[in-house]
């Protein structure tokens, strides 16, 4: 057996990727490692591998090795491994066998660009840090709107809406788009490119109606809201293939009705997801529709009353103690201890953090409501310790480049830790909220004050916490034990 000389270990892995051969590198989260690799413009990141690569050549292995030899071994151990093929248990519902065709077609994954804001020389720009292949690199640099910032180490353009469009008229036939949050964007037709990227426009595709984007933006909807509404009318406009979007447009509730029937039976969607589609369209209609149309007689299916699943105080601590990054730590104790939804703690900033009052402000939530919350004082603790070390600028957890934490980091940051903790309970980082309530509930806090910490307008919606506990349930003594055997 080796002697192994570090704890840490990158191990390479030979794959075909687009055709061509690459080297993925897999290593446990490393501070150290990440940071060399940022380092090293020639390390390329993949989300179609989900990794670090590389091309496959013997003088790759041997840099590699070189580079990270003072911080950890390079092993070629698992270089020709792959995977055993698994049968794949299918989660789809038998219905319309005759309804096979998708209303919408997704594009196939790609590479995305993060594109975020930024003032130089007193003028606003729109930058991005993205390491092209050389064909691409060449068109790149014969784009005349996009320039190279040497120093900075990415690309620039000046921010206005013509070279907005062009930029996206450029990258998105290959790439996909992301949008920093720092950077707000108005106008609709760049709006609509965006939220439409990720499908494959043919010649029946129809895009949403600019007229109902107008209603939605002038009537303040959140984003999330935006851009749900947005989706659920654009599934259903394109689920009719063989009518124009006039004749959509004068459809009646027999044919919403209809519509989500199909849908019911093709692919069993949930009760809320019908539900939501059923908001979306009643509004289109109510913007878009010229006829009179009784939209109160639209079907709605019945809510399933399930419960949220929670974790136990003893395997939250688990999870907690199986995080030794100090950023990811604190802000999953943060979003649990705090009673956090993910948007919440994504759009909150250092000055959030209310040290004397030892409190959290919650600014513009979902209903677009400010409020306060608890901070428990190894939370803050936590966030004094990490604010040293990491010296946000903004926002109180930022990304790589800056602006907002990505929500697809955190989930994967739980999901690693309740894999590394064997925390086999069902839930998401939602979750985390979820059991904040119901340990304060156990706890003995009162409904109403809970109500308020979770910025729940209805005391329905808390409510649902109560039944939730078991604490008063496991006191109970079952009849079963009375039964001497």
């Amino acid at each position: 057996m080796s002697n192994r000389k570090f704890k840490s270990v990158i191990f390479l892995n030979r794959v075909k990727h687009n055709g061509k051969e690459y080297l993925r590198l897999y290593f446990k989260e490393s501070d150290t490692i990440s940071g060399r690799i940022r380092n090293n413009d020639w390390i390329r990141y993949s989300v179609g591998m989900s990794a670090y690569y590389v091309k496959d050549t013997d003088k790759n292995i041997g840099i590699l090795k070189e580079l990270f030899s003072d911080i950890a071994e390079v092993s070629t151990q698992h270089l020709n491994w792959k995977p055993r093929p698994k049968p794949t248990i299918s989660p789809n519902n038998i219905g319309f066998s005759s309804y096979e065709q998708r209303s919408l077609t997704k594009r196939p994954k790609v590479d995305r660009i993060l594109l975020f804001p930024f003032i130089l020389d007193d003028r606003e720009h729109i930058g991005f840090k993205y390491f092209f292949p050389r064909e691409t690199l060449l068109k790149v640099k014969g784009f005349a709107i996009i320039t190279r910032n040497e120093k900075m180490g990415i690309w620039q353009f000046v921010a206005n809406r013509y070279n907005l469009l062009k930029v996206l008229e450029f990258f998105l036939p290959n790439y996909g788009i992301k949008i920093n949050a720092d950077l707000n964007i108005s106008d609709l037709k760049i709006r609509q490119m965006l939220l439409e990227q990720s499908y494959i426009k043919d010649r029946y595709f129809k895009s949403c109606p600019v007229e109902f984007l107008e209603y939605l933006q002038l009537h303040n909807y959140s984003k999330s809201t935006f851009a749900t509404y947005h989706n659920m009318v654009l599934r259903y406009l394109n689920a009719f293939k063989g009518n124009l979007l006039k004749q959509i447009n004068n459809f009646g509730v027999d044919e919403i009705d209809t519509y989500h029937k199909t849908w019911v039976q093709k692919s069993s969607p949930s009760p809320s997801l019908i539900n939501q589609s059923i908001n979306a369209l009643k509004l289109y209609y109510k913007v878009v529709s010229k006829s009179d149309i009784e939209l109160q007689d639209i079907h709605r299916p019945l809510k399933n009353k399930s419960l949220p699943s929670i974790y136990s105080q003893k395997e939250i601590k688990r999870i907690i103690d199986s995080i030794d990054n100090a950023k990811h730590k604190t802000l999953i104790f943060l979003i649990y201890s705090a009673g956090l939804r993910v948007g919440e703690l994504l759009n909150m900033r250092v000055e959030d953090i209310l040290v004397d009052r030892r409190m959290v402000f919650i600014r513009q939530s979902k209903g677009r409501k400010d409020r306060y919350t608890t901070l428990a004082d190894s939370a803050l603790s936590m966030i004094t310790d990490y604010i040293i070390k990491y010296k946000p600028n903004k926002y109180l957890f930022e990304g790589q480049y800056g602006g907002q934490y990505s929500s697809t980091s955190i989930r994967n940051i739980l999901h690693r830790a309740k894999s590394k903790a064997g925390v086999t309970t069902i839930g998401s980082v939602h979750t985390l909220r979820h059991s904040f309530a119901t340990h304060l509930l156990e706890n003995g806090t009162d409904l109403r004050y809970i109500q308020e910490l979770l910025g729940h307008s209805s005391s329905k919606t808390t409510e649902i916490y109560t039944h939730v506990s078991t604490l008063n349930i496991s006191k109970i003594t079952s009849p079963g034990d009375l039964i001497n055997l």
